[in-house]
Parts: structure tokens; C-alpha cells; sequence
């Protein structure tokens, strides 16, 4: 189990979501819209809803299953064929289709721990200080147990002799050969819970039928796994476009408690074509998964190294599955990497996630590539990833290693949708994401399956379904309203500039709470769609909404910095308060309610230790705010 401490719980009031008639909203009230901008509010916002319709005859489908797996992509996979390997049921919902959805298609990069190779130790020395010593050791030890059979497994598939976005077809394959019934392009809406309040299955909709509109899908389960990835604002120069939190949102909802959300991705993109996401992450397409086997970081740059961490090595083509084209020898260019791969096997675990010369920064220097490097794409730069958390670390909280839900009855997480705090306060390295949501799909599909078996049969009431339903439907329905096209771009002007998701300070995080709260109470209730794919777009903006709160409530709540997560009115690590996890949890009100989850004392780094040696990154004002004594 993971260690548990009491949670220290906190309340945050705010007015609930509800329904504001039209003619209600006054002046005053549109004025109270601080952090929207004059330019938003001046916009066209309410609309006629000329492709309103009643949705009451639309067409149903029903299933029912096992394990339901919402999500496709590594972590989704895994859990549909040890579910199935297991002897459950197994019905796999996905908002796009397998393998393409969310990051799975630009996953490169294999991060296998091999004892032959490297020092246990070391690892989880080095991981601890890079991720600011509140990553979950537990999880880290099950990665470094696991990830060598992940290696292998994909292996076995063919999934290392192909190029990352064919991995699609491979994946379709195994989950075929395992007999997962796979229905796609549906968005799923809510969770269903029986009448004993357990999880038992969700309802959502195709949203791109052309003759009948839109089917609602109804699945009972007797378990459920989201592995439905992470989110962001839809920003560009980063192929995260159909991610929008709605696992977390979905969660949150039935009741499950969310944690990570302070903690941001770092991406970046490339400024001459900072837009366009596949020309500036190419480099993934282009290389095949023989030899994208991530070692150690280099400890002089603190980059990344090919390192044939196979076992070591040339031996490692042959795991890997040989030669582009399925030869059994290697192009010169990878050779050599091979050759440089086994030379640095001899610094024996050594240089991974180095302390020495750490940036948060990653790629190519501000000049840009050198001469005849390929086109050039410019100097790199920032928000990429705009609302994006770091892989591992936000999303449902579970209280021990089984990948349950805390405290919710019959659902499950894995992979980007785990708030497992594999990688703490920041991203460590390349690999680390999609070994680690393989790793908690499979241990998810295992625990739900045990579940299962001890599970018998139970009733979703229909009113509860039918509820769900009609608030999936209501923007189809509505006769005016907001456009989700507008209200998202309100939520981007709010959250995505630095100085709120970047670089924080009290004032201006709790203006831009006032207005997403404003967004969320009054803009929501008021969405509208017109067809399928807005409907979808309805349904993503709310649940980005709900997340961009969660963001700047956990932001304000951790008054301290740490990784990335930086307070400029706290610019100091604080280990005697903020040595924990952030939860939060939809209380019976409505209103959003914070607790902190206290990591054991045996996880902080040495007290003997410098403040510096111990926290290598430093913050701009950090020194000085420690000087007086307020960083606890």
C-alpha cells in the first residue's frame, strides 16, 4: 500500500455550477469578467443555435462487458489484453482511433531499467533530485521491476520494427488476436455508477455519422480503466490535439480525487513554424524502434544518448528486431551509435538524469541548428504544451499501487490519466511516459480483473442513465448559446500567457480563477452545438474549463516552488509544508475542496545535505526570499 498520512483537508468556497437564464445576466455581472478581456467580452457571443434538435429519438446502442477501457493508446492497449489474458470481457472505447489518439503516434523513446546495466540506486537518487523529491518511489520501483518485459513485449508484437505512427497497426492487431471488442470515434461524456454508487460503465456518442446524426452509446461494466491521456489548450507546436482532460473531468465528477495539476509540461516548438507540430516532432516519424532505445543522459549536457540499453551493445539489434526493412545489419549511422552505445556501457550506470548542468530547458540553443542540419526551424521557444501537465504526475489520485481510484468503487486509471507521481514535480527524461503508462495499464487490467471475479452482477437504474444522456444531449438541443469555438478561445486568452501558467503570483491567479468560474457557472450551462463534432467540442471545452480550475486552485494552494511549478511571491522549495501531493475533490456542494496528501518522511532528501546540493535548479528571487526566513 502507499504510505497514508491524514489529509490535511482545506475548503475553497465558490458558487456551484448552475443554469443562469439569458435574461438574468446584467451588466455588472458581465463586467465582473476581470481576467476575460475587453476584446473577448466586446465578441458576438450569443448565438442562435440553427441546428438545434430534439435528441430524445435518436438512435441507442448498448453494451455490456467486463472491463470496460476507455483509451487506446499504450496504456490502453496493455490494459485490454492482460484484461483479456485474464478471461474478462473487454470493450475498448476511443475518442479517435487506435494507437492515434493523444501522444502514443510521437512516442520514440524506450526507457528499460536493466540491472546487467545500470545501478538500482543510483536511478532512484538521481530521479528523486530531478523531480524534486516528491515522485512517488514506490511507482518508480515498480517501473524499474517492469520496464524490461514492456521492452520485451512490444518486441514480441513487432511493435520495434516499425515506425512509431505504424505502431497503430500493431496495436490493432494484438488487440484484435486477444479478442478486445474495439468501438471508436465516440465520445464518452460521464461515468455510470450502480445503485450501490460503484463505477459500472459510461454513455457517450459518435459524433461523425452523416445519415442519423449522432448514436448514444450506453456500456455497463463491472470495471472501468481510463486511459484516456491528459490535456491541453489546444496550443500549438505539439501533437497533443484531441487531449482535453475529459478522463479527469469524468473522474472528478463520480467522485474520484485529482492531483498534479500545479506541475506543467515544458515543451517547446521551434519559431519558424512554431504552429506546425508534425514538421517541428518529424524526428519521431523517422526512425524505426530498433534504435531509439533511450539510455542514459549525457552527464557533461545533461541530454539525452542513444544507448542500445537492450541488454548491451550490438547484441541489441536482435531485440530489437535487426535492421530497417527486417536485415540483420545495421546502416552505418546506427552502427556507429551502436558502437557508441556499448563504449558508453562502461561508465556503468552512471550520467543518468546527471545533477550537473540541469536546465529545464531541452533541444537546440537559441541560434538554431547548425549549418546543414537539416531546414531550419529557428530558435526554440515556449507554451507548446499550454496547459499540459508533466507526463505521470497529473490525474486521478490512487492511495496505493493498484491504479484504483481513491475512495470511488469500481474505476480505474492508467498511464497520462494516472495521477501516479511517477515523475514528480518535473519531466526527467524521454521514456519515461509511455514505459510508464504501459507498465499501469497492464497493473491496472490485473487489479480490475481480480475485482471482477469477486463482483457480481449489478443494475444501473435507468433514471440514471437516461440523466446522463439528456445532459450529454442538451447543447444538441439548446436554441441559443455560447459557441465552444468562443468560449475556448476566452479559456486560452485566460490561461495559456506566462504570467498565469508560468510564472505565478497570488493577484493574478485569482483573477483568472474569477473568470473561469464565471466561464464554468454561467458560459457552460449555456453551450450549444449544432452538430456532432461541436457537440464534441461543447463537451471538451467544459471539461478544460474544470480543469483550468483545478489549475489555478492547486497553483494557488502550493504556496512554495517547486519544479515546475513557480510562485514569484514563493520563490523557495518549503520540505516542512509542501513535502506532499495536492489533492482536490468535488465536495457534495459543488464546490471544489483541497487537501494536502503528506509523503513520508523517508522520501525528503538528506537533512545533512545543502539547501543547493539538494535542490541543484535555482529560482530567479529564490536566495533572496530565503535570506528572510519565509521559506519555511
Amino acid at each position: 500500500m502507499r504510505p497514508v498520512s491524514q489529509p490535511k483537508e482545506h475548503h475553497m468556497t465558490r458558487n456551484p455550477p448552475g443554469r443562469t437564464p439569458f435574461s438574468t445576466l446584467s451588466r455588472r455581472d458581465l463586467l465582473t469578467i476581470g481576467a476575460v478581456g475587453a476584446t473577448a467580452l466586446a465578441a458576438p457571443a450569443v448565438i442562435r443555435n440553427l441546428g438545434a434538435r430534439p435528441m430524445g429519438q435518436s438512435v441507442k446502442e448498448s453494451y455490456d462487458t467486463d472491463v470496460l477501457v476507455i483509451g487506446s493508446g499504450f496504456a490502453g492497449t496493455f490494459a485490454a489484453v492482460e484484461a483479456s489474458q485474464k478471461g474478462q470481457r473487454v470493450l475498448m472505447l476511443d475518442k479517435g482511433s487506435v494507437g492515434w489518439s493523444g501522444l502514443s503516434p510521437w512516442a520514440s523513446d524506450s526507457r528499460p531499467f536493466d540491472p546487467a546495466i545500470y545501478d538500482r540506486e543510483e536511478w532512484m537518487e538521481n530521479m528523486s533530485t530531478n523531480c524534486e523529491w516528491i515522485n512517488d518511489r514506490g511507482w518508480f520501483d515498480i517501473f524499474m521491476d517492469e520496464s524490461l518485459s514492456i521492452l520485451d513485449t512490444l518486441d514480441a508484437w513487432g511493435a520495434s520494427r516499425c515506425k512509431p505512427f505504424e505502431r497503430s497497426r500493431v496495436f490493432r492487431r494484438v488487440l484484435e488476436e486477444n479478442g478486445v471488442e474495439i468501438v471508436e470515434r465516440v465520445m464518452v461524456t460521464s461515468l455510470l455508477k450502480d445503485a450501490a454508487g460503484r463505477v459500472a460503465g459510461a454513455v457517450g456518442f459518435t459524433f461523425d455519422d452523416t445519415s442519423q446524426d449522432c448514436r448514444a452509446i450506453t456500456v455497463t461494466a463491472k470495471a472501468t480503466i481510463l486511459c484516456t491521456g491528459a490535456g491541453a489548450y489546444k496550443s500549438p507546436g505539439f501533437p497533443n490535439w484531441g487531449q482535453t482532460f475529459d478522463g479527469d473531468a469524468m473522474a472528478y465528477e463520480a467522485g474520484a480525487a485529482i492531483t498534479g495539476k500545479e506541475f506543467h509540461d515544458t515543451h517547446g516548438t521551434f519559431s519558424n513554424h512554431s504552429a506546425a507540430s508534425y514538421q517541428n516532432w518529424n524526428w519521431a516519424q523517422e526512425v524505426t524502434g530498433a534504435f531509439i532505445m533511450v539510455g542514459a543522459p549525457d552527464r557533461a549536457t545533461g541530454g539525452l544518448t542513444i544507448d542500445a540499453a537492450l541488454r548491451a551493445s550490438a547484441s541489441g539489434v536482435a531485440r530489437g528486431g535487426g535492421a530497417p526493412g527486417g536485415g540483420t545489419e545495421m546502416p552505418p549511422d546506427m552502427a556507429a551509435m551502436a558502437a557508441a552505445a556499448e563504449k558508453n556501457l562502461a561508465y556503468k550506470g552512471k550520467g543518468f538524469l546527471a545533477r550537473e548542468g540541469l536546465t529545464l530547458d531541452f533541444g537546440l540553443p537559441p541560434e538554431g541548428p547548425p549549418p546543414g542540419d537539416g531546414p531550419n526551424k529557428g530558435y526554440q521557444v515556449g507554451g507548446a504544451t499550454a496547459g499540459m501537465g508533466v507526463h505521470k504526475s497529473e490525474g486521478v489520485f490512487c492511495a496505493d499501487y493498484t491504479c484504483k481510484a481513491d475512495g470511488v468503487e469500481g474505476l480505474y486509471a492508467a498511464g497520462d490519466a494516472l495521477g501516479s507521481m511517477l515523475c514528480g514535480a518535473s519531466y526527467p527524461g524521454r521514456g519515461f511516459s509511455s514505459y510508464g503508462s504501459a507498465i499501469q495499464g497492464r497493473r491496472a487490467a490485473r487489479f480490475a480483473s481480480e475485482a471482477v471475479a469477486a463482483t457480481s452482477t449489478s443494475e444501473v437504474p435507468q433514471s440514471e442513465i437516461d440523466t446522463k444522456i439528456a445532459a450529454m444531449w442538451a447543447p444538441r438541443e439548446r436554441q441559443q448559446g455560447y459557441s465552444p469555438d468562443w468560449v475556448t478561445q476566452v479559456l486560452q486568452g485566460t490561461m495559456t500567457p506566462f504570467h498565469i501558467l508560468y510564472i505565478k503570483e497570488e493577484r493574478r491567479l485569482a483573477g483568472a480563477l474569477s473568470s473561469i468560474e464565471y466561464l464554468r457557472k454561467h458560459i457552460v450551462p449555456n453551450l450549444i452545438a449544432s452538430s456532432g463534432h461541436e457537440l464534441r467540442l461543447a463537451h471538451e471545452t467544459a471539461n478544460m474549463l474544470l480543469n483550468a480550475e483545478m489549475k489555478l486552485r492547486a497553483g494557488l494552494f502550493r504556496t512554495e516552488s517547486r519544479g515546475t511549478h513557480f510562485r514569484e511571491d514563493y520563490p523557495a522549495r518549503n520540505d516542512d509544508d509542501w513535502h506532499c501531493w495536492v489533492l482536490m475533490r468535488r465536495g457534495t456542494d459543488g464546490a471544489m475542496r483541497m487537501s494536502k496528501h503528506m509523503l513520508p518522511e523517508a522520501w525528503k532528501p538528506d537533512a545533512s545535505a545543502s539547501y543547493r546540493d539538494t535542490y541543484p535548479r535555482s529560482y530567479p528571487g529564490e536566495d533572496a526570499f530565503r535570506a528572510t526566513g519565509q521559506a519555511g
